[in-house]
């Protein structure tokens, strides 16, 4: 079987369609971007994950979860299979680090949704867990608007370099369906 690899937007669908692929195949394990992110966050304050240049760690991220996704592979010789889900990755960081034969490859993203129809999809369904939850209304909609437009880099960069991408702006729940089935008949 082979190992997923999700990357887009953000709250474009990652995270879900992470966990139906691991509901439906017990094998799989789901190494989370946000959740390594935070770890950092919390335990390195010094590192600084978040800032590009300096003593910043952003530009290493693509880097650091394809070794950690890679090394998992490795380690469990097929035992268990991997779903690596994140924001934090380009397309074209992606092609170089994860377009491997025993991967899918894919991005989601909202390319067709305005910033105000993003925000509200989020505020309608989001939980105390999502980061999302804490947030203000102005710092969401900044937030909105810069991941709509990387919606947008992310599907034309998709197409420029034959990646699979899935637009989850509208019918999500079914579209996320529909690329389940997809994944499944590829795995």
């Amino acid at each position: 079987m082979k190992n997923v690899a999700i990357f887009g937007s953000s709250r474009s669908g990652k995270s879900t369609l992470a966990k139906m692929i691991s509901k439906k195949h017990s094998n799989y394990h789901i190494i989370i971007g946000d959740d390594i992110r935070s770890a950092f966050q919390e335990t390195l304050p010094g590192n600084n994950i978040n800032s590009k240049g300096g003593i910043g760690m952003l530009e290493d991220f693509p880097n650091f979860m394809s070794h950690l996704f890679y090394k998992n592979i490795k380690r469990n010789k097929g035992e268990f299979n991997y779903i690596v889900e994140t924001c934090d990755i380009s397309p074209q960081k992606a092609y170089e680090l994860f377009n491997q034969e025993n991967t899918i490859l894919l991005f989601l993203g909202t390319p067709q949704l305005s910033v105000k129809q993003h925000f509200n999809e989020i505020r309608k369904y989001e939980t105390e867990k999502d980061w999302t939850y804490h947030r203000t209304d102005n710092h969401l909609l900044k937030s909105c608007e810069h991941w709509i437009d990387k919606s947008k880099e992310f599907e034309k960069q998709c197409k420029e370099l034959k990646i699979w991408y899935v637009d989850t702006s509208f019918n999500r729940e079914n579209i996320l369906n529909d690329t389940l089935q997809r994944i499944e008949n590829l795995l």
